[in-house]
């Protein structure tokens, strides 16, 4: 359930940034298919060898989640997001109704297997913190820092961050990735999903190696690009139709 935010979830997982050359395209190895960014200013686009592929346009503050075989795609604003809160807290008084019928031992197990498909049913706060280790490393010929993602005070993700000028990034497109994050942050509030994914704008750089202990999933960076991306790269076709973000997608 949850698609569109799942999307968003998905995207928070991976950058973060700050800066000097023409576009850039960042390929990441993840064991099981390529994770493939294409950055330029005010455009970006992810693969991640789903069957979907995201675009973020900065000038309309939007995020679009592509399905090439349905042809459609899902459109995520401010707006949008909005609607998606309002539906996720009607859920919640819905589910709590139920919940307060049955008796405290049934709702701590009721609650605790609902709490998977709806996040945030109890009101709880998680907190998602990020510290350098202090040491460094070389990926795919890039210095980088070694940094711990904290959640609720236990370690969990691990990375190894580079900064934007170390990639030969250029200031505007840091400034598109920073963008695209924070209007995420905005979106995610308020859904139960603020701290999935990383605390992308206490990054200070991009991640060139990033690995979950707790589902194994990692992705390497393995190189680097700054060839011109065509305009294609960033088009969704006229004929692929919009489909409404809705709870359950």
């Amino acid at each position: 359930m949850r698609k569109p935010l799942v999307c968003l979830a998905a995207i928070a997982g991976l950058l973060g940034a700050g800066a000097a050359g023409a576009d850039t395209t960042l390929v990441y190895d993840t064991g099981a298919g390529d994770f493939v960014v294409k950055i330029r200013p005010g455009e970006i686009r992810i693969d991640d060898a789903s069957e979907r592929w995201q675009l973020y346009r900065a000038d309309k503050q939007t995020i679009y989640s592509v399905d090439p075989a349905q042809k459609s795609y899902v459109q995520m604003d401010k707006q949008a997001a909005g609607a998606i809160k309002a539906q996720m807290q009607t859920l919640r008084e819905n589910m709590e109704k139920q919940l307060s019928r049955l008796s405290e031992a049934q709702q701590a197990q009721a609650r605790a297997m609902m709490a998977q498909q709806v996040p945030g049913l109890g009101g709880e706060q998680s907190e998602t913190t990020i510290e350098a280790t202090g040491g460094t490393d070389t990926v795919a010929g890039k210095r980088c820092r070694k940094m711990q993602t904290l959640r609720d005070g236990k370690p969990q993700e691990s990375l190894c961050v580079a900064s934007a000028k170390t990639l030969g990034m250029a200031g505007a497109e840091f400034e598109t990735v920073e963008s695209m994050f924070s209007l995420m942050q905005s979106m995610l509030a308020g859904t139960g999903l603020e701290h999935i994914g990383l605390p992308y704008l206490s990054l200070d750089g991009m991640p060139v190696r990033y690995q979950d202990p707790n589902s194994g999933n990692t992705r390497t960076l393995k190189r680097i690009s700054h060839e011109s991306l065509p305009d294609l790269a960033f088009d969704i076709p006229a004929s692929y139709t919009p489909q409404s973000p809705q709870i359950g997608r």
